[in-house]
């Protein structure tokens, strides 16, 4: 799962100054970001690592993989399912101390950085064409024992986006970020033993509260943690079946938020001077003064973000896409019962308080206070410290990728 800001197109975000509000609006006619934008990879690891660079063109859409010292590879159609990829897209990572390995990247969306340590990143080509990338959950994929790490960023005519995205895993391999152009802007990495902190805290969760929350920490033959997934990798497309893992999960929740908002309003600010909705729940939807309507939602569409009443359909209006971001992240901190007025009525230090919560975001956050945990993380109450690790520059010149 891409983080929302990761995945910005051709007719996405203007600005992201407004938190969790606008990545859907429409990007003005005037290109103002410059074509490219130097990419600068350090490793720090004292050891081997190479990095690859995964996303479509942002003016034909294709998809691409990034190689140092030659033109972008453009995805060609496969023979057949599983092909695997034709050439070799890693970036060899000098050694600690070496100059930094200086790619150049151009405008492209929906994009990934890997790096693995002391390894390659096997990848496939289905027909489309279409990349496979890491399925780093799957123990079947070949890359399940490697240590692998991400960011996710997208380069558009408007601004360059990046963050340090957790919404699907955390991994023992950090990652830091620089951007410079306008402003000059860094992100911290993991902390040192974050990763062990996360899974004991999961593991002890689900000591606490009975749920799966250990099956979250995937494990080397020696007890290692490779890394640590997000919830809805536990699930399935058909999580409403009741054997599905945390399938059942949010349901008490939920339906407290239902009958609390039946007699009470609800407002949500869209913040950014966009104004505020008023909404209750009528017969069985949340209804706001806009005409906006939200079904109650299950897990699934909890933890997605993007099923259910949070799906992300572009044919909704900027006001309701801007109330599913705030409902979301409201849901993931549990703040929805305490809490009337949404984002802001919710200081940061009462997100998840809450027995029900999303408590791999907590956790997450507990270790590692910087991060996308969830994909609508970046959303916060006016003047708060921003929580998901995001830098964002309109005229970026160089953006450096340290790992380790």
């Amino acid at each position: 799962m891409i983080s929302r800001r990761a995945f910005l197109t051709a007719a996405s975000a203007t600005s992201v100054a407004a938190a969790g509000s606008a990545w859907w609006l429409t990007a003005p006619t005037a290109s103002a970001t410059p074509a490219t934008c130097e990419l600068a990879l350090v490793n720090d690891l004292g050891t081997a690592a190479n990095a690859y660079v995964t996303g479509r063109d942002f003016a034909t859409g294709r998809m691409m993989l990034l190689r140092a010292g030659r033109d972008p590879y453009f995805l060609e159609e496969p023979p057949g399912p599983g092909t695997p990829l034709p050439v070799d897209a890693s970036i060899p990572l000098d050694a600690t101390g070496s100059q930094p390995t200086v790619v150049t990247m151009p405008r492209m969306y929906g994009a990934r950085i890997y790096l693995v340590q002391e390894d390659v990143i096997d990848f496939y080509v289905n027909p489309g064409p279409a990349l496979v990338e890491p399925a780093l959950h799957n123990v079947h994929d070949s890359n399940y024992g490697k240590t692998v790490s991400f960011s996710e960023f997208t380069f558009n005519d408007v601004q360059l986006f990046i963050n340090l995205s957790y919404v699907d895993m955390v991994t023992p391999l950090p990652i830091g970020i620089r951007l410079q152009g306008d402003g000059d802007h860094s992100v911290a990495p993991l902390p040192r033993g974050a990763i062990d902190g996360i899974a004991d805290d999961l593991t002890a969760q689900a000591d606490a509260d009975g749920q799966p929350w250990d099956d979250l920490v995937l494990r080397d033959d020696g007890g290692k943690v490779l890394r640590v997934m997000s919830p809805q990798n536990l699930m399935a497309p058909s999580a409403g079946q009741p054997d599905m893992p945390f399938a059942g999960y949010w349901k008490d929740y939920s339906e407290a938020v239902w009958d609390h908002y039946r007699h009470n309003d609800l407002t949500v600010d869209l913040q950014g001077g966009r104004g505020v909705l008023t909404g209750r729940v009528v017969g069985d939807l949340l209804t706001f003064d806009d005409g906006s309507t939200f079904a109650e939602p299950n897990s699934w569409d909890v933890f997605t973000c993007d099923h259910g009443p949070f799906t992300n359909d572009p044919a909704d209006t900027d006001e309701k896409k801007g109330a599913i971001a705030r409902l979301a992240a409201a849901f993931h901190r549990s703040t929805l019962l305490s809490h009337p007025d949404q984002p802001n009525g919710a200081p940061v230090s009462e997100y998840y308080t809450e027995p029900v919560t999303n408590h791999y975001a907590r956790a997450v956050h507990a270790h590692s206070p910087i991060g996308y945990a969830f994909p609508y993380d970046d959303v916060t109450p006016d003047g708060a410290p921003d929580q998901s690790g995001a830098a964002f520059d309109g005229s970026p010149t160089r953006l450096t990728i340290t790992v380790g």
